[in-house]
């Protein structure tokens, strides 16, 4: 009887186990499935990760070269502008060559009128200076077509800066008041 009893107790024991085995692996199976559906749900994440990032990097290389292109296009503008203040600096050199003798000839009568006895008779200006004067006017190199402006049609005379009119018109006034 002994036996019996323990036999009985030994297999109560052996079910009991049996039991909590049984459950463990039903939640361990549990589990594992979620991790599975976790691990669809992580590939697919890491899946849109990587796209993400292929866009990004795309978007990077975009911007990379829109920046070259601006930088470019303002260092083709800040050149542009350079040649032209040269060309102004030139061009208001050669004017002030011009109009100097002009300016200092009525001040020089002002002061022979004020002083007549010691004033000696200046020589007369040569036309070949006045011809001088404006062939170092029409010497001055027109722009390059690459800086022309691009609103001149192709063909036509560059538009003259404010500056180059009024050198000219002061040229004709000094021609038409001879």
């Amino acid at each position: 009887m002994q036996n019996v009893v323990l036999s009985i107790l030994v297999n109560g024991m052996m079910a009991a186990l049996l039991l909590v085995t049984i459950v463990y692996c039903w939640r361990l199976n549990n589990r594992i499935r979620i991790l599975q559906d976790s691990k669809s749900e992580l590939a697919r994440i890491i899946r849109e990760f990587n796209e993400s990032t292929e866009r990004a990097t795309q978007s990077i290389a975009d911007i990379h070269e829109a920046t070259n292109r601006i930088s470019e296009n303002i260092q083709h503008k800040i050149d542009r502008a350079n040649f032209l203040a040269t060309d102004l600096d030139m061009l208001i050199e050669k004017g002030g060559r011009l109009t100097s003798p002009a300016a200092a000839a009525p001040r020089a009568s002002s002061s022979a009128a004020a002083a007549p006895s010691a004033a000696t008779p200046r020589a007369p200006r040569p036309e070949s200076a006045m011809a001088a004067a404006a062939g170092n006017i029409a010497g001055v190199t027109p722009l390059a077509d690459a800086d022309m402006p691009r609103r001149a049609a192709p063909g036509t005379a560059r538009p003259r800066s404010r500056a180059e009119q009024e050198i000219l018109s002061a040229l004709k006034s000094k021609n038409e008041g001879r």
